[in-house]
């Protein structure tokens, strides 16, 4: 803790909390702690800090580790009936929404607590890096853009800030969501008049012209959808000819909003090919040093993420 306290102190005063409340969650965040480059230390401070502004509750850091934990507990139910059942416990959209999206109060809680866990499970922060080294560098030049499912604002602050003469759509079923991360863009010091908030449920309609965009941000949202292939077909019609996309989802990852559930990754490839869509570049990670083959074979989380272009 004495390493980075002083240089990032958000950062330090949220793993306290974290380690205060939870020995388990203390010693796998110090172990991952001790393997990440130099740079994670400044990215996590300012998007604590970024995450902090935009929550706008004043000193809320003890709020940050109450939300994460909170949303570490509602993983490890999931998993724990994943394990007995082999399947999600979601079937419904319609369910998810009303027990999750359409709670004001709750999804502020869920969308902070999934935003930190990109600064604390390993398999997260290695999609975030994926994102920053291998996406990022591809749209700079770009002009028009979208993402679908918003979430925290992570990733959309940061694609703004990699691509300056941007100007996106944001699509969520979750008002809370689409004004987090406009928060989130204004915290970063980047002009929110650059995007364009719509509520949306794309399962019913897609709010964005066919041949129209550059670049398409779709992370962990398809595997939320009862009609996520129909919607990553639809998206496709949406791309310019070079446009590209940052696609993220997961097998094997039960979450209380989970509803399409892949076994494997070569059932993720599959749905890509049928969507029309081709995969320029992936990272597939498991948690624990696991083969992807172990991980298949024994129903264990695998994190997808790729770099698409439509066909």
């Amino acid at each position: 803790m004495n390493v980075f306290a002083e240089e990032c102190p958000n950062l330090a005063k949220v793993v306290q909390g974290i380690s205060t409340k939870s020995p388990f969650q203390k010693k796998s965040i110090n172990r991952f702690l001790e393997g990440v480059e130099p740079r994670y230390f400044r990215f996590a401070e300012d998007f604590v800090c970024s995450l902090v502004q935009a929550l706008d509750r004043g000193e809320c850091h003890e709020y940050l580790v109450s939300a994460y934990l909170d949303y570490v507990k509602s993983i490890r139910v999931e998993e724990m009936y994943f394990a007995r059942e082999r399947r999600y416990q979601a079937t419904r959209f319609l369910d998810v929404h009303r027990r999750v999206y359409s709670r004001d109060d709750y999804m502020v809680d869920y969308v902070t607590g999934l935003g930190m866990t990109q600064l604390f499970w390993p398999n997260h922060w290695a999609i975030v890096t994926f994102f920053l080294d291998r996406f990022l560098p591809r749209v700079r030049a770009y002009e028009r853009g979208a993402e679908v499912g918003c979430g925290h604002g992570l990733f959309h602050a940061q694609l703004l800030r990699g691509a300056p003469r941007l100007k996106t759509i944001l699509i969520d079923i979750s008002p809370i969501s689409l004004t987090i991360t406009r928060n989130m863009i204004k915290a970063a010091g980047l002009n929110p008049e650059r995007i364009v908030a719509t509520l949306c449920d794309v399962q019913k309609g897609i709010p964005v012209e066919d041949d129209s965009l550059d670049v398409l941000l779709m992370g962990e949202i398809i595997e939320h959808l009862e009609e996520g292939e129909a919607v990553m077909t639809a998206m496709a019609a949406k791309m310019k000819p070079k446009g590209i996309c940052y696609f993220t989802t997961a097998a094997n990852a039960p979450a209380e909003d989970h509803i399409l559930l892949f076994r494997s990754v070569g059932e993720i490839h599959d749905l890509l090919n049928r969507a029309g869509w081709d995969v320029c570049e992936e990272q597939i990670g498991t948690v624990g040093g696991m083969s992807v083959e172990e991980a298949e074979k024994g129903g264990h989380n695998i994190n997808y993420a790729a770099i698409l272009t439509a066909r």
